[in-house]
């Protein structure tokens, strides 16, 4: 019986995943020194969300996990210093916030 729920999960999972289901982040490319609401759907290739901060200034982003390294956004984000991450769960690149927000986030 237990057999049969994980492989019918995992059906599940992989067809969601075959069909196209996309990434969301938080998309202020343009660098804000408040905090971004604006949502993107993110492209075929792109699979995980950036946060790069650079002083007072919070660039949020899609983009390949492959190119979350510090070379790449180097030379995409010419700044003089910076911290970034990148994440690969809906809308993880924006402020922090709380267990029931990000819930609410997940679901809504």
């Amino acid at each position: 019986m237990m057999k049969s729920s994980v492989v019918f999960l995992l059906a599940v999972g992989f067809a969601m995943f075959g069909f196209g289901l996309s990434l969301q982040c938080y998309s202020c490319p343009g660098g804000s020194s408040s905090d971004c609401e604006v949502k993107q759907e993110c492209n075929g290739g792109e699979d995980s969300c950036l946060k790069l901060t650079s002083g007072d200034d919070t660039y949020t982003t899609c983009m390949r996990y492959a190119d979350c390294d510090l070379m790449t956004l180097g030379v995409r984000y010419p700044l003089p210093d910076f911290t970034f991450s990148c994440c690969q769960s809906k809308l993880c690149n924006g402020p922090e916030k709380s267990a029931f927000q990000k819930f609410k986030d997940f679901f809504g």
